[in-house]
């Protein structure tokens, strides 16, 4: 049974092709329109990811037995297909990319993001978060939480995503930037905390209610506290001070949730799917404490992950099969280029490229990593979700002196963002050690390579409870951070841990890139996963003593990650980076005249 699911709402657009229960290939479709998230425009009605998919298995919609999608999909975007399209509920599609790919026999399974489907349209009622027990191919509701849409449609009550994302706005970040209020508030206090406990209330059924009253009230508040406030450093603590509130209620109303539905199913194991599981260092707690013991979030929790589930709710149970294989958890979905078109594309860039000949590309580019170069890496079929997990990375040794500055220039980043990194599987526990009464582990982020998360114990502090040894955050960094004049450095860097040297072999390795909770952002990468990445960690590895490197995603900021050939090497010359592993070739860019 040939099966193609669609994804998205009003953004964040995405195609899935399954064949006998077994994913051929998933792409989004702001990786093909280049126009981040997908929002609706003229460009995302042509449906490409759905072409793209259909075209790399060489087949056509013809062949095609069913296409299924969320029914609060835009209609523009799959009106080619209109009527043989079968459309289901977007929670439900949600559900089912968290638990099918799973390695658990049974789940419970929780959805929240910030809108999902119509309830009652005409009162504009739409559900907000839902709880499912899960087991064989079944996928059952306990509970439903719904929330009126405003008039403006900016707002809806009841919803967890739109709590976050109103403070988001309220801050100055766009509206599908929450990940940017998570980066900043590292540096918050609580000062705020308490004021926000006013804007919602939690029922004895792990419920979060919110009226549209209290999120005006919310927003105006924030305003007032944001107009107090002068420019520069005490502007960048309000915002900040919003960011750190938001973070520590988001993290208590989904503790209440996911403590209710292990209550209601008495299962170890939890799926987490929609757009607020994005948030890592939520996740990250939602382990430390609940009763769960075992955890997966799949490579794409937001509304682009709904495309795998529905095409998977299709084979299972409207295609009426049964689940006793469990699949393997891969986010690389996308399709791998010929090494033909790879070349093509250095070769169209001769004059700003040359070949650095070898014999073994990962040793090599290990040791170009030891050396302080950046290097991009594009190789095998894209990553599906919004982590680069090795295929469309980029990479840098943390603790060469000026590389966080110069990656935050190439990308054009905010310099209080953080980064992730990428570490073996086989050292994920070693590469954060116990510190004081915390210890640290790969974490959520985990979960998007392993499709996993174990020991519950090993897991961040939470803004709550934090307890940094190096106290509270410099104050004065802060004004730093609001000046784009000032860059931050890891010589001038002030992180509750304080400075680290990952390359120190004797000291414990504890990353830079640290979020509210004071964890770093971790994907774990085991041979069976990605071989190619595993092997270029372990020559890294041989070579520093260090098992880890910082990992950000190949792209430009305000830009999707690079799907082709031709994109990896307009984004790699165009950031100025130094090395560039496409496919099994290294290119080194040729230094402009001047340039050191």
């Amino acid at each position: 049974m040939l099966i193609l699911g669609l994804g998205g709402s009003i953004h964040d657009f995405s195609a899935c092709l399954l064949h006998e229960g077994k994913i051929v290939c998933a792409i989004e479709e702001e990786r093909l329109s280049r126009s981040k998230q997908a929002f609706v425009d003229a460009s995302t009605f042509r449906c490409k990811a759905a072409r793209y998919c259909l075209d790399y298995a060489g087949v056509t919609e013809k062949d095609v037995d069913l296409i299924i999608g969320a029914d609060n999909i835009e209609s523009r975007y799959y009106a080619r297909y209109v009527p043989g399209i079968r459309l289901m509920n977007h929670h439900l599609a949600h559900a089912a990319s968290a638990f099918y790919p799973s390695p658990f026999t049974e789940a419970a399974v929780l959805v929240a993001d910030g809108r999902g489907s119509y309830l009652d349209r005409e009162n504009k009622i739409v559900e907000t978060v839902t709880y499912y027990a899960a087991g064989g191919a079944e996928i059952r509701e306990i509970r439903k939480v719904a929330g009126r849409e405003s008039d403006d449609f900016r707002n809806v009550s009841n919803s967890a995503g739109l709590f976050y994302l109103a403070v988001t706005e309220e801050i100055g970040f766009g509206p599908m930037y929450d990940e940017k209020t998570l980066a900043v508030s590292a540096y918050g206090t609580d000062r705020l905390v308490e004021p926000f406990r006013a804007f919602y209330s939690l029922d004895d059924e792990g419920g979060f209610s919110q009226t549209l009253g209290q999120m005006n009230e919310l927003r105006s508040l924030i305003r007032a506290e944001l107009g107090r406030s002068e420019s520069g450093g005490e502007l960048f603590r309000t915002k900040a001070d919003a960011a750190y509130a938001v973070q520590v209620h988001l993290e208590r109303i989904l503790i209440h949730a996911c403590r209710y539905l292990h209550k209601r199913t008495g299962s170890d194991n939890l799926c987490l799917a929609g757009s607020v599981f994005l948030n890592h260092a939520a996740v990250n707690r939602l382990l430390r404490e609940t009763p769960f013991k075992r955890l997966y979030l799949p490579p794409a929790p937001g509304d682009a992950g709904a495309a795998v589930g529905s095409a998977l709710y299709g084979h299972y149970v409207l295609g009426g099969h049964h689940r006793e294989a469990l699949l393997p958890a891969t986010p690389y979905l996308g399709k791998p280029y010929p090494a033909e078109a790879m070349e093509e594309a250095a070769r169209k860039a001769g004059d700003f490229l040359e070949e650095v000949k070898t014999e073994d590309i990962n040793g090599q580019a290990a040791r170009l990593l030891s050396e302080g170069n950046l290097v991009a890496v594009f190789r095998g079929g894209a990553e599906f979700g919004p982590k680069a997990l090795g295929n469309r990375s980029i990479l840098a040794d943390a603790g060469f002196p000026g590389n966080i500055s110069r990656l935050n220039s190439a990308k054009k980043r905010e310099a209080f963002r953080p980064f992730g990194y990428i570490v073996l599987e086989e050292d994920a526990g070693k590469a954060i050690p116990p510190q004081g009464e915390r210890r640290f582990q790969a974490h959520a982020a985990e979960a998007y390579a392993s499709g996993r998360l174990d020991d519950a114990e090993s897991v961040g502090a939470s803004p709550a409870d934090r307890t940094d040894p190096a106290g509270p955050v410099n104050p004065a960094s802060l004004a730093d951070l609001a000046d784009p004049a000032t860059p931050v450095t890891p010589a001038n860097r002030t992180d509750p841990v304080g400075p680290v040297n990952p390359r120190d072999p004797a000291t414990p390795v504890n990353p830079r890139g640290l979020t509210t909770e004071g964890a770093a952002q971790m994907h774990a990468i085991s041979p069976g996963l990605n071989a190619e990445m595993a092997a270029l960690l372990e020559s890294y590895k041989r070579i520093t003593g260090c098992p880890l490197l910082l990992n950000t995603s190949f792209n430009l900021d305000g830009e999707p990650m690079v799907e082709t050939p031709a994109e990896a090497v307009r984004c790699f010359l165009k950031a100025e980076l130094d090395v560039l592993l496409m496919g099994n070739k290294l290119y080194r860019r040729k230094k402009t005249e001047g340039e050191a």
